[in-house]
């Protein structure tokens, strides 16, 4: 059984931690096909998962979640079945890369209250700060760097409730929705809580992604040109290249002698590039093998871009997925939509090609080429081998 922690009402408030693994579940629809940014993205149902104490199995949370290219609104309820000392409560955090926004433990007031118990009250419910969820979306063991300038928004703090949890047998709808500005990945989980004296205590149960957008945030407004192809605020080109170009960077680089892409999860940040454009953007990312319909073996790469300047230009990466000698690379150029400033957004593209990847971070800006708008990058780092 986990162990109980008690809290105060004054307690520390949650933040979103950098820890182990979350497997995202997949996205309804999150594939928008309307310029509108009031029209969802994407919308669903979840239940929230038993934790490993037996009370848990008396309750639950479920509820619906609707996403657009601005915000996540959650609508939600919990259930009592049995009237055992322990009220149920909710708590979640919504997830943009680094970006991120967590919850206070939200419950019903009893309505009276006897014996630290009662009956609740339909009009009224409670929230106090309870323990970070720790959980996210990277793989575990992450070789993420430090971010220095992300957002972490914290829950403010909340009056002391006149009466306690409520305990018994009840569904109870609570009538203030939560919603987020960050729209990448929404996290949830039930709690157990109770009231002792003056202060909670609470057993947490496992987190769930029950939203994980499937190409990346949808934040970015809509341009009027060919860049609003997708609604994820992420220009995308893609080329098979047989020039050599990528021959030469292998005899150039320091790249392992494996001509297969390895195991587990490979990280990369541009921080670790020299003469990385005076900081004008950020990369990073992590790349896994995975088995194809075929039997053999293809690349995902899942890309984090933020611009940290507002000066006109755009940030953007270039990689390259290459066969064994790099003499055929699939080479994508991706790209932020608008020279938003301090903003991530996040691409998940797959290649057949495997043996090496290579990748420059850059800024640039749109133009006009053969009739389409496409990124052309102005200044790039040097050119970085993972593998």
């Amino acid at each position: 059984m986990r162990r109980i922690a008690t809290v105060g009402l004054a307690a520390g408030s949650l933040f979103l931690g950098m820890g182990i693994h979350a497997v995202p579940a997949q996205a309804e629809g999150a594939e928008g096909t309307s310029s509108s940014r009031a029209k969802p993205l994407a919308k669903g149902k979840f239940k929230t998962k038993n934790g490993k104490a037996k009370a848990f199995r008396n309750v639950e949370s479920t509820g619906t979640y609707e996403v657009t290219h601005d915000k996540i609104t959650v609508k939600f309820k919990v259930r009592d079945k049995k009237r055992d000392g322990w009220t149920p409560a909710v708590q979640f955090a919504a997830l943009e890369a680094w970006d991120g926004e967590g919850t206070g433990l939200y419950f019903p007031l009893a309505k009276n209250l006897r014996n630290g118990r009662g009956t609740p009250n339909p009009d009224q419910s409670g929230s106090i700060a309870g323990p970070p969820i720790n959980n996210t979306v990277e793989p575990k063991g992450s070789g993420r760097p430090e971010c220095r300038t992300c957002s972490n928004v914290k829950p403010k703090p909340k009056p002391k409730p006149k009466t306690g949890p409520a305990d018994g047998k009840y569904t109870f709808k609570f009538k203030k929705s939560f919603t987020s500005k960050y729209t990448e990945y929404l996290g949830v989980r039930e709690v157990l809580l109770r009231k002792k004296g003056k202060k909670y205590q609470y057993k947490v149960g496992p987190t769930t992604i029950i939203y994980a957008a499937s190409e990346g945030p949808h934040h970015v407004p809509a341009a009027s040109d060919a860049r609003t192809s997708r609604p994820d605020g992420i220009s995308v080109r893609r080329s098979v290249t047989r020039d050599g170009r990528y021959q030469e960077a292998l005899r150039k680089g320091t790249v392992n002698a494996r001509r297969a892409i390895p195991k587990g999860w490979t990280h990369f940040t541009n921080k670790k590039l020299p003469g990385q454009l005076d900081g004008s953007t950020e990369t990073w990312g992590y790349v896994a093998g995975y088995r194809n319909d075929a039997g053999s073996t293809s690349a995902r790469l899942t890309l984090r871009i933020r611009d940290n300047r507002k000066d006109k230009r755009y940030a953007g990466t270039i990689v390259a997925f290459t066969n064994a000698d790099a003499s055929v690379a699939d080479e994508w150029t991706l790209s932020n939509l608008q020279d938003l400033k301090g903003r991530w957004t996040s691409r998940v593209v797959h290649s057949a090609y495997s043996a090496h990847l290579l990748y420059q971070s850059c800024v640039g800006v749109y133009d006009k080429v053969d009739g389409r708008t496409v990124f052309v990058p102005t200044s790039c780092g040097e050119p970085q081998i993972l593998y």
